[in-house]
Protein backbone atom coordinates (compact mmCIF):
# COMPACT_ATOMS: atom_id res chain seq x y z
CA UNK A 1 0.00 0.00 0.00
CA UNK A 2 2.84 2.38 0.79
CA UNK A 3 4.46 1.73 -2.59
CA UNK A 4 1.12 2.25 -4.36
CA UNK A 5 0.54 5.53 -2.53
CA UNK A 6 4.03 6.76 -3.45
CA UNK A 7 3.51 5.85 -7.12
CA UNK A 8 0.09 7.48 -7.23
CA UNK A 9 1.25 10.66 -5.48
CA UNK A 10 4.48 11.15 -7.39
CA UNK A 11 3.70 9.64 -10.80
CA UNK A 12 0.10 8.82 -11.65
CA UNK A 13 -1.69 11.86 -10.25
CA UNK A 14 0.77 14.38 -11.79
CA UNK A 15 0.56 12.43 -15.04
CA UNK A 16 -3.25 12.58 -15.09
CA UNK A 17 -3.10 16.32 -14.37
CA UNK A 18 -0.50 16.82 -17.10
CA UNK A 19 -2.50 15.10 -19.85
CA UNK A 20 -4.93 18.05 -20.38
CA UNK A 21 -2.00 20.49 -20.38
CA UNK A 22 -0.15 18.41 -22.98
CA UNK A 23 -3.33 18.34 -25.09
CA UNK A 24 -3.59 22.13 -24.92
CA UNK A 25 0.03 22.57 -25.97
CA UNK A 26 -0.33 20.09 -28.83
CA UNK A 27 -3.45 21.91 -30.01
CA UNK A 28 -1.62 25.24 -29.84
CA UNK A 29 1.27 23.77 -31.79
CA UNK A 30 -1.05 22.44 -34.51
CA UNK A 31 -2.66 25.87 -34.88
CA UNK A 32 0.77 27.49 -35.29
CA UNK A 33 1.50 24.95 -38.05
CA UNK A 34 -1.78 25.88 -39.74
CA UNK A 35 -0.88 29.54 -39.34
CA UNK A 36 2.41 29.04 -41.22
CA UNK A 37 0.60 27.21 -44.01
CA UNK A 38 -2.02 29.95 -44.17
CA UNK A 39 0.60 32.70 -44.38
CA UNK A 40 2.52 31.01 -47.20
CA UNK A 41 -0.66 30.35 -49.19
CA UNK A 42 -1.97 33.89 -48.75
CA UNK A 43 1.27 35.32 -50.10
CA UNK A 44 0.98 33.27 -53.31
CA UNK A 45 -2.44 34.76 -54.09
CA UNK A 46 -2.01 38.24 -52.59
CA UNK A 47 1.18 39.19 -54.33
CA UNK A 48 2.23 42.68 -55.39
CA UNK A 49 3.44 46.08 -54.27
CA UNK A 50 5.72 45.91 -51.26
CA UNK A 51 5.21 42.13 -51.12
CA UNK A 52 6.73 41.61 -54.57
CA UNK A 53 10.45 41.25 -55.13
CA UNK A 54 11.89 44.16 -57.17
CA UNK A 55 13.17 43.16 -60.60
CA UNK A 56 15.65 45.17 -62.59
CA UNK A 57 19.23 46.38 -62.70
CA UNK A 58 20.64 48.69 -60.04
CA UNK A 59 18.31 51.58 -59.36
CA UNK A 60 16.22 50.76 -62.45
CA UNK A 61 13.69 48.40 -60.98
CA UNK A 62 10.20 47.31 -61.81
CA UNK A 63 7.85 45.83 -59.27
CA UNK A 64 4.65 43.93 -59.67
CA UNK A 65 1.70 46.23 -58.98
CA UNK A 66 -1.38 44.35 -57.87
CA UNK A 67 -3.62 43.76 -54.91
CA UNK A 68 -1.54 42.90 -51.91
CA UNK A 69 -1.57 41.99 -48.25
CA UNK A 70 1.19 43.07 -45.95
CA UNK A 71 2.78 40.65 -43.52
CA UNK A 72 0.97 42.51 -40.74
CA UNK A 73 -2.40 41.95 -42.47
CA UNK A 74 -1.73 38.21 -42.80
CA UNK A 75 -0.60 38.00 -39.18
CA UNK A 76 -3.79 39.71 -38.01
CA UNK A 77 -5.92 37.36 -40.10
CA UNK A 78 -4.20 34.35 -38.51
CA UNK A 79 -5.23 35.66 -35.10
CA UNK A 80 -8.80 36.32 -36.21
CA UNK A 81 -9.35 33.21 -38.31
CA UNK A 82 -7.34 30.52 -36.54
CA UNK A 83 -6.75 31.52 -32.92
CA UNK A 84 -9.94 33.32 -31.92
CA UNK A 85 -12.79 31.90 -29.90
CA UNK A 86 -15.46 33.32 -32.23
CA UNK A 87 -14.35 32.06 -35.62
CA UNK A 88 -17.16 32.42 -38.12
CA UNK A 89 -17.34 33.27 -41.79
CA UNK A 90 -14.22 35.02 -43.06
CA UNK A 91 -14.63 38.77 -43.41
CA UNK A 92 -12.76 41.43 -45.36
CA UNK A 93 -12.23 43.24 -42.07
CA UNK A 94 -10.32 40.38 -40.43
CA UNK A 95 -7.00 42.00 -41.32
CA UNK A 96 -7.84 45.23 -39.51
CA UNK A 97 -8.51 43.81 -36.06
CA UNK A 98 -6.41 44.42 -32.97
CA UNK A 99 -7.30 41.40 -30.85
CA UNK A 100 -8.75 37.92 -30.82
CA UNK A 101 -12.45 37.78 -31.71
CA UNK A 102 -14.15 36.90 -28.46
CA UNK A 103 -10.76 36.29 -26.89
CA UNK A 104 -8.47 33.29 -27.45
CA UNK A 105 -9.95 29.82 -27.71
CA UNK A 106 -11.40 28.69 -24.39
CA UNK A 107 -9.66 25.34 -24.68
CA UNK A 108 -6.33 27.11 -24.13
CA UNK A 109 -6.96 27.90 -20.47
CA UNK A 110 -5.70 26.38 -17.26
CA UNK A 111 -8.10 25.16 -14.58
CA UNK A 112 -8.15 28.63 -13.06
CA UNK A 113 -9.44 30.06 -16.34
CA UNK A 114 -6.21 31.88 -17.20
CA UNK A 115 -5.53 31.87 -20.93
CA UNK A 116 -2.25 30.40 -22.10
CA UNK A 117 -2.09 33.22 -24.66
CA UNK A 118 -0.88 36.41 -23.00
CA UNK A 119 -1.29 39.19 -25.53
CA UNK A 120 -2.27 39.62 -29.17
CA UNK A 121 1.16 41.06 -29.92
CA UNK A 122 2.73 37.70 -28.99
CA UNK A 123 1.69 36.46 -32.42
CA UNK A 124 4.31 37.26 -35.04
CA UNK A 125 5.20 36.22 -38.55
CA UNK A 126 6.70 37.13 -41.89
CA UNK A 127 6.83 35.74 -45.42
CA UNK A 128 10.04 35.73 -47.46
CA UNK A 129 9.85 35.86 -51.24
CA UNK A 130 12.97 34.18 -52.67
CA UNK A 131 14.23 33.06 -56.06
CA UNK A 132 12.76 29.74 -57.06
CA UNK A 133 15.19 26.82 -56.86
CA UNK A 134 16.51 25.25 -60.04
CA UNK A 135 19.01 25.82 -62.84
CA UNK A 136 16.33 27.12 -65.23
CA UNK A 137 15.47 29.98 -62.90
CA UNK A 138 19.15 30.78 -62.42
CA UNK A 139 19.50 31.11 -66.20
CA UNK A 140 16.24 33.00 -66.78
CA UNK A 141 16.56 35.45 -63.92
CA UNK A 142 19.15 37.76 -65.64
CA UNK A 143 16.96 37.86 -68.76
CA UNK A 144 13.91 38.73 -66.70
CA UNK A 145 15.82 41.50 -64.92
CA UNK A 146 16.68 43.09 -68.28
CA UNK A 147 13.20 42.78 -69.81
CA UNK A 148 11.61 44.27 -66.70
CA UNK A 149 13.71 47.42 -67.24
CA UNK A 150 13.24 47.88 -71.00
CA UNK A 151 9.55 46.97 -70.94
CA UNK A 152 6.67 46.23 -68.61
CA UNK A 153 7.15 42.51 -69.11
CA UNK A 154 7.74 41.12 -65.63
CA UNK A 155 7.78 37.38 -65.11
CA UNK A 156 8.05 36.33 -61.51
CA UNK A 157 11.08 34.13 -60.85
CA UNK A 158 10.78 34.66 -57.10
CA UNK A 159 8.21 31.97 -56.41
CA UNK A 160 9.69 30.51 -53.23
CA UNK A 161 7.38 31.63 -50.42
CA UNK A 162 8.63 30.81 -46.92
CA UNK A 163 6.30 31.75 -44.07
CA UNK A 164 7.49 31.92 -40.47
CA UNK A 165 4.95 32.15 -37.66
CA UNK A 166 5.75 32.38 -33.96
CA UNK A 167 3.49 32.42 -30.93
CA UNK A 168 4.42 33.07 -27.29
CA UNK A 169 2.37 31.16 -24.72
CA UNK A 170 2.39 30.98 -20.95
CA UNK A 171 4.33 28.15 -19.39
CA UNK A 172 2.53 25.82 -17.03
CA UNK A 173 4.42 24.83 -13.90
CA UNK A 174 3.83 22.29 -11.14
CA UNK A 175 4.52 24.84 -8.40
CA UNK A 176 3.77 28.28 -9.87
CA UNK A 177 4.47 29.98 -6.54
CA UNK A 178 2.82 32.97 -4.96
CA UNK A 179 1.18 35.86 -6.75
CA UNK A 180 -1.53 33.95 -8.65
CA UNK A 181 -4.28 34.60 -6.14
CA UNK A 182 -6.64 32.20 -4.47
CA UNK A 183 -8.28 29.38 -6.39
CA UNK A 184 -10.81 27.68 -4.04
CA UNK A 185 -11.09 23.99 -4.73
CA UNK A 186 -8.30 24.03 -7.32
CA UNK A 187 -5.09 22.05 -6.90
CA UNK A 188 -2.02 24.23 -7.14
CA UNK A 189 -0.38 22.07 -9.80
CA UNK A 190 -0.25 22.89 -13.49
CA UNK A 191 -1.31 26.53 -13.49
CA UNK A 192 -0.20 29.13 -16.02
CA UNK A 193 2.70 31.29 -14.94
CA UNK A 194 4.23 34.52 -16.19
CA UNK A 195 7.05 32.60 -17.88
CA UNK A 196 6.85 32.36 -21.66
CA UNK A 197 7.44 29.51 -24.08
CA UNK A 198 7.67 30.10 -27.82
CA UNK A 199 6.22 27.99 -30.62
CA UNK A 200 7.69 28.66 -34.06
CA UNK A 201 6.82 26.97 -37.34
CA UNK A 202 7.90 27.44 -40.94
CA UNK A 203 6.21 26.45 -44.17
CA UNK A 204 7.49 26.80 -47.73
CA UNK A 205 5.50 26.78 -50.96
CA UNK A 206 6.99 26.91 -54.44
CA UNK A 207 4.26 28.28 -56.66
CA UNK A 208 3.76 30.57 -59.60
CA UNK A 209 2.63 33.74 -57.91
CA UNK A 210 2.79 35.76 -61.12
CA UNK A 211 -0.45 36.56 -62.85
CA UNK A 212 -1.51 39.37 -65.12
CA UNK A 213 -3.64 42.07 -63.55
CA UNK A 214 -6.50 41.69 -66.01
CA UNK A 215 -6.49 41.71 -69.83
CA UNK A 216 -6.21 45.48 -70.16
CA UNK A 217 -7.18 47.87 -72.95
CA UNK A 218 -5.58 50.69 -74.94
CA UNK A 219 -7.49 53.32 -73.00
CA UNK A 220 -6.57 51.77 -69.64
CA UNK A 221 -2.94 51.46 -70.74
CA UNK A 222 -2.79 55.18 -71.43
CA UNK A 223 -4.24 56.20 -68.06
CA UNK A 224 -2.57 53.43 -66.00
CA UNK A 225 0.67 52.40 -67.71
CA UNK A 226 2.01 51.08 -64.40
CA UNK A 227 -0.53 48.26 -64.24
CA UNK A 228 0.87 44.89 -65.25
CA UNK A 229 -2.02 43.89 -67.49
CA UNK A 230 -1.59 41.38 -70.29
CA UNK A 231 -1.75 44.15 -72.88
CA UNK A 232 0.83 46.34 -71.14
CA UNK A 233 3.28 43.49 -70.72
CA UNK A 234 3.00 42.17 -74.27
CA UNK A 235 3.19 45.67 -75.79
CA UNK A 236 6.46 46.19 -73.97
CA UNK A 237 8.03 43.39 -76.03
CA UNK A 238 6.37 44.39 -79.31
CA UNK A 239 8.40 47.12 -81.12
CA UNK A 240 5.61 47.78 -83.63
CA UNK A 241 3.38 48.77 -80.72
CA UNK A 242 5.12 52.16 -80.82
CA UNK A 243 3.18 52.80 -84.04
CA UNK A 244 -0.09 52.25 -82.16
CA UNK A 245 0.15 54.53 -79.12
CA UNK A 246 -2.40 54.19 -76.36
CA UNK A 247 -3.38 57.86 -76.28
CA UNK A 248 -2.23 61.46 -76.17
CA UNK A 249 -1.11 63.86 -78.96
CA UNK A 250 1.10 61.20 -80.58
CA UNK A 251 -1.91 58.92 -80.95
CA UNK A 252 -3.93 61.71 -82.58
CA UNK A 253 -1.06 62.43 -84.98
CA UNK A 254 -0.83 58.75 -85.94
CA UNK A 255 -4.56 58.68 -86.69
CA UNK A 256 -4.16 61.64 -89.08
CA UNK A 257 -1.17 60.01 -90.79
CA UNK A 258 -3.08 56.75 -91.16
CA UNK A 259 -6.02 58.55 -92.77
CA UNK A 260 -3.68 60.31 -95.25
CA UNK A 261 -1.84 57.08 -96.01
CA UNK A 262 -5.09 55.27 -96.79
CA UNK A 263 -5.90 57.85 -99.49
CA UNK A 264 -2.71 57.08 -101.41
CA UNK A 265 -2.25 53.46 -100.32
CA UNK A 266 -5.71 51.86 -99.89
CA UNK A 267 -4.08 48.45 -99.55
CA UNK A 268 -2.85 49.57 -96.13
CA UNK A 269 -6.42 49.49 -94.81
CA UNK A 270 -5.93 45.94 -93.56
CA UNK A 271 -2.55 46.69 -91.96
CA UNK A 272 -2.78 47.25 -88.22
CA UNK A 273 0.72 47.65 -86.86
CA UNK A 274 1.18 47.07 -83.17
CA UNK A 275 -2.16 45.39 -82.66
CA UNK A 276 -2.35 43.07 -79.67
CA UNK A 277 -5.38 40.82 -79.24
CA UNK A 278 -5.76 39.81 -75.61
CA UNK A 279 -7.27 36.41 -74.85
CA UNK A 280 -8.03 35.85 -78.50
CA UNK A 281 -9.39 32.34 -79.09
CA UNK A 282 -9.21 30.86 -82.62
CA UNK A 283 -12.59 30.53 -84.27
CA UNK A 284 -12.25 26.77 -84.71
CA UNK A 285 -11.96 26.44 -80.92
CA UNK A 286 -15.33 28.13 -80.43
CA UNK A 287 -17.27 25.69 -82.57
Amino acid sequence: MVEALIVCALVLVPLFLAIPVIAKYLDLRSHVVQGARYAAWERTIWYGGAAAAPMGIGSLTNQWEANEKSDADIRTEIGARLLSNQVGAFSNTDHSGSGYLGGPKLFWEDRRGTSLLRDYSDLGGSVDNNLSPGIINDLLNPVVQITSVISSFTVDTHADYTAKVGLNVRQVAINPGAGLGACPGCPVEFLATSNVASFAEQNTLVANGWNANGPGSLDASYHHPEQKTVLNQVRGLTPSALLKPTGGPFADAMKVLNAIALVFFPELSTLDLGRVDVDRVPDDRLQ
